[in-house]
């Protein structure tokens, strides 16, 4: 035997011996790695023979009163480099006193908050003021509501105008106004 012979047969044994190891798995077991710069999927399991799997369901959403439309219409959005809310997200429940924090650019850092019901009857303002003017910096209001049951309502940060008092530069959120 040669020297090439012997050295095939010891690769075979050595893979077989591997093979036996690892339990033998082998590369088509094994799913091929992501490519860079992409999420790997996790690997399908296969149901057992005559068993079915149950399929995941998403939990039930809880009831919360109908949010569509509530704000009035938006006669000036704000862009995100001028207003911004960070908290409370939209659809949100909210309880009294409802604190809200963002970002702001504001004339002399002027601003204003206002919580509307659905009906757009104002249950909450205050003027609020960011930490700078004419640049967009931190701000934190409370405002503070009364509601008997879970109410539909609408979120207002906006400026007034110096020229001739018209709402400007506003940002909507809806929520949901708890007791």
């Amino acid at each position: 035997m040669t020297w090439h012979h012997i050295a095939r047969m010891s690769i075979a044994a050595a893979a077989a011996l591997g093979a036996v190891l690892l339990g033998g798995c082998s590369e088509k077991d094994e799913p091929a790695p992501p490519a860079a710069g992409t999420a790997a999927a996790a690997p399908a399991t296969a149901a057992p023979t005559g068993q079915a799997q149950p399929s995941p369901t998403a939990p039930a959403p809880s009831p919360t009163p109908a949010l569509t439309g509530v704000c009035p219409p938006n006669p000036d959005p704000a862009p995100a480099t001028v207003a911004v809310v960070t908290q409370p997200a939209p659809n949100a429940s909210v309880t009294s006193p409802l604190t809200v924090t963002g970002m702001v650019e504001a004339f002399e850092a002027t601003f204003q908050a206002q919580l509307l019901d659905a009906q757009q009857n104002q249950l909450a303002h205050v003027v609020g003021m960011s930490q700078a003017g004419q640049m967009l910096s931190p701000f934190s209001v409370q405002l503070t509501f009364s509601v008997s049951a879970p109410t539909p309502g609408c979120l207002r940060i906006y400026q007034q105008s110096a020229k001739d008092g018209s709402d400007t530069k506003i940002v909507h959120v809806p929520v949901v106004l708890m007791p």
